[in-house]
């Protein structure tokens, strides 16, 4: 992402990357052929190296007749009704550059220091190395390829490694891009855009993760020697969880509560050198260490590491200041002045900048996922296939995505992922757009960046975690495989739910932002102009003015069920008249304080995103809107039916709180009489029509489902998964596990050695007590 000021000149150096204009190149960080035409080698590239004889024996098998899987995926790709292509030119338009990002990820593909191979066997120390080794090559790929910073970063993201080198990135250049002077950027991008430097953010401490402004390490202004120093204090004010802290680092942006003159000022960033650029040794005062393994064995190649400083000195000019600033007194007195910055969350602006990155990179995360279980489920069958049964002829077992307690788990994950990309999309144009204000002094924006990032980050990360296991489930018992490459993804993803802190506390933000702008419209003397002033992620509010008619007049047709406008229209009124309840419990007589509501913030934060994700869905299909500007009629047409399933899902869930807050009737109980004439002939209750539309809806998109998924365009290396593009996967799960044997029980010296030290004791064993007791009493 471009810095909000010029970008400074260039330095020499000796790689096409140093220095380059970043552009969208970290945007790209969040983000064939029948099978017997191809190939043996292409076709058993996601299994790494395999011995000659299981390669010819799968060619012999590959030889003799198409897997039923093959054909299956292949029948099912044929469904689609519209071009993946182009679809996926349409998702990828302004995040993903897909012509680059094939072409960087056929050179990875091929080059054996990208193996993926190895990955599951390594033990945490050589996972740690593997990413140092990748940092290291990735640059020589780099230079040899002679690739610009949009290659780069294209190939940083297909490494597909969580890697200290992604934090320099993310979370260490882009704050001194927003947060730096001027002078600051001249002096340190230049560093940071070559890797002169390699760096880290420092935020999180052992005491204290969300609550920032309680952060325990300080910076003292020491106006003698114009400089800060900076300490830890107590065991609580330990930076932890840093990534890419452990080893890696050579300077960090430190976040710690300003001391000046005797007066706490609050958290301010500072820019610190960690490391010697010579020798790498910490540098005085400074300790600072790796803490150790994550849940799942995730993300092992990152340091993730804690420091602590003892009255480390910092120059005045390392405190980043385009905002704040700390300069000398003008009187001669020996102090110092504080220069205000123009909005107080403005130091912030490194974590909104993750948050807003993270979305889209989970939604394709998500996308990866039900891409590898889409394609197995149609490949996989089990039990009975009706057609073949009532004499259709055709295979006796029918594919698993054709039941309903299975498509009805998937659809809404690829759903999601088209949602989310979306969403990710709009993130970003909009703190693309608050970082160009915020360049020329303009900060409202801020408080609405803060708010819907907020949201997202919470309702995505959730979902997607959430969204990956359900799909991974879906596949039974295969899905638990390594090699089918979900786990991979879930563990991955698992701790953003937990970034910056449980996501439970980022939900009070968005109400905390919910109830000011529900505060601000009911207080407004003109409702007229207040609606104007409604911004995107309270548009949902304009539902309260005029006072709606309550409860609504549901329809009682499949097809009067698809209208979106109904369906956002229910969204939004849910939402609105959740924040005006929570707001109704904080008022004198509701007897509740904010503190006291966190649970019911749960909810609030739901209903207020999935109102805002209405909004930009409907809004993206409509004429002009970004789904709609670039797609055919087909594409078109399949998207309609992407976001009707996504409202209709959506709408579906929010029975219980459409019935509790009276936007709806609640429907008469169900008759057990024997039905009459008259009843025949009555309308299903309405609610009932909705889950019949929503059942329709599912039908719809299931042929499309395949197509759906291919329109994400990942490549089998992408996915890294036993279960490829075009099939064969029972073939290739047990080539791997043929591959991958000395992996898993060692050479046939290790395996004689395990037989005959622990396996053979215990056998010797019941032989003994058999010979001594009989078999028939036998025991333990």
């Amino acid at each position: 992402m471009q810095s909000a000021r010029p970008p400074p000149e260039p330095a020499p150096a000796s790689s096409p990357l140093s220095c380059a204009p970043r552009a969208s190149c970290i945007e790209q960080l969040s983000q064939g052929a029948p099978l017997l035409c191809i190939t043996l080698m292409h076709w058993l590239a996601p299994l790494g190296s395999m011995p000659a004889r299981t390669a010819a024996t799968l060619a012999g098998q590959m030889a003799t007749a198409t897997a039923q899987t093959t054909l299956d995926i292949q029948a099912a790709r044929q469904q689609a009704s519209f071009d993946p292509d182009t679809l996926n030119h349409l998702l990828s338009a302004g995040s993903r550059d897909q012509t680059l990002r094939r072409r960087v990820a056929d050179v990875l593909a091929r080059d054996p220091r990208f193996d993926k191979t190895p990955r599951p066997y390594l033990s945490r120390a050589q996972q740690i190395e593997r990413g140092f080794r990748l940092t290291r090559d990735l640059f020589a790929v780099v230079d040899e390829n002679n690739w610009n910073a949009q290659e780069y970063a294209a190939a940083l993201s297909l490494v597909d490694e969580p890697i200290g080198l992604n934090l320099h990135e993310i979370a260490f250049t882009p704050v001194i891009e927003t947060q730096g002077s001027d002078e600051q950027q001249r002096e340190w991008l230049p560093k940071c855009y070559s890797h002169e430097i390699l760096g880290c953010y420092l935020q999180t401490e052992l005491g204290h993760g969300s609550n920032v402004q309680q952060l325990e390490t300080t910076a003292t202004y020491d106006a003698a020697l114009d400089e800060f120093v900076l300490h830890s204090g107590p065991i609580s004010a330990t930076k932890w969880w840093i990534g890419a802290l452990g080893l890696m680092s050579t300077h960090g942006v430190v976040q710690a509560r300003l001391i000046l003159n005797g007066q706490d000022k609050g958290p301010h960033l500072f820019i610190v050198q960690l490391r010697s650029i010579d020798n790498h040794k910490l540098m005085p005062g400074i300790e600072a260490g790796e803490i150790g393994p994550k849940v799942h064995g995730a993300m092992a190649g990152v340091d993730n590491g804690w420091a602590r400083f003892d009255r480390v000195r910092v120059p005045r000019k390392n405190m980043l200041s385009r905002f704040a600033k700390v300069e000398p007194s003008q009187n001669g007195g020996g102090g110092a002045e504080y220069v205000q910055p123009p909005h107080s969350k403005l130091s912030f602006g490194g974590m909104v900048y993750i948050r807003a990155q993270m979305i889209g990179s989970l939604a394709w995360q998500l996308a990866r996922a039900t891409t590898i279980s889409t394609r197995y489920l149609h490949m996989r069958r089990q039990f009975a296939n009706p057609e073949a049964s009532s004499g259709g002829g055709g295979p006796r077992e029918q594919q698993v995505i054709k039941y309903p307690s299975v498509y009805m788990r998937v659809i809404p994950q690829i759903v999601n992922a088209y949602v989310f990309i979306s969403a990710g999309k709009e993130m970003a144009t909009l703190y693309r757009t608050m970082s160009t204000q915020l360049a020329a002094g303009e900060t409202t924006l801020l408080a609405e960046t803060h708010a819907i990032s907020s949201g997202l980050k919470t309702y995505v990360s959730s979902n997607v975690v959430e969204g990956v296991e359900t799909v991974r489930r879906a596949m039974g018992g295969h899905g638990f495989l390594a090699s089918t490459g979900i786990g991979r993804i879930y563990a991955t993803e698992l701790p953003s739910t937990t970034y910056e802190g449980d996501n439970f506390i980022l939900n009070l933000q968005v109400a905390r932002s919910a109830l000011k702008a529900f505060t601000n419209l009911v207080t407004a003397k003109a409702p007229r102009e207040a609606l104007s002033r409604l911004t995107p992620s309270s548009a949902y509010l304009a539902t309260l003015a005029p006072p709606p008619t309550l409860p609504l007049q549901l329809p009682s047709t499949l097809e009067s069920w698809k209208d979106h406008s109904l369906l956002q229209r229910l969204l939004s009124l849910r939402a609105a008249l959740t924040v005006a309840r929570v707001a109704r419990m904080m008022e004198p007589q509701g007897g509740k304080k904010f503190g006291d509501l966190s649970w019911e913030c749960v909810a609030l934060s739901e209903a207020v995103v999935e109102a805002f994700l209405a909004k930009v869905m409907v809004d993206a299909l409509a004429e002009g809107g970004s789904l709609a500007q670039a797609a055919g009629s087909n594409e078109h047409q399949v998207l309609k039916q992407v976001v009707a399933f996504f409202l209709l899902h959506r709408v579906q869930k929010a029975v219980p709180a459409l019935l509790e807050l009276g936007i709806i009737a609640s429907p008469p109980p169900p008759s057990f009489a024997p039905p009459s004439a008259t009843s025949r002939a009555e309308a299903a209750p309405a609610l009932e029509v909705l889950r019949d539309a929503l059942d329709k809806q599912a039908r719809v998109l299931l042929p499309e489902l395949v197509g759906l998924t291919d329109a994400f365009g990942f490549s089998d290396w992408e996915l890294d998964s036993v279960v490829a593009r075009d099939g064969a996967v029972y073939e290739r799960m047990l080539a791997k596990a043929k591959a991958d044997e000395k992996l898993n029980i060692g050479e046939a010296a290790d395996q004689k050695r395990l037989y005959a030290e622990y396996i053979k004791p215990v056998l010797q064993r019941g032989r003994r007590i058999n010979a001594h007791q009989g078999k028939n009493s036998a025991r333990l």
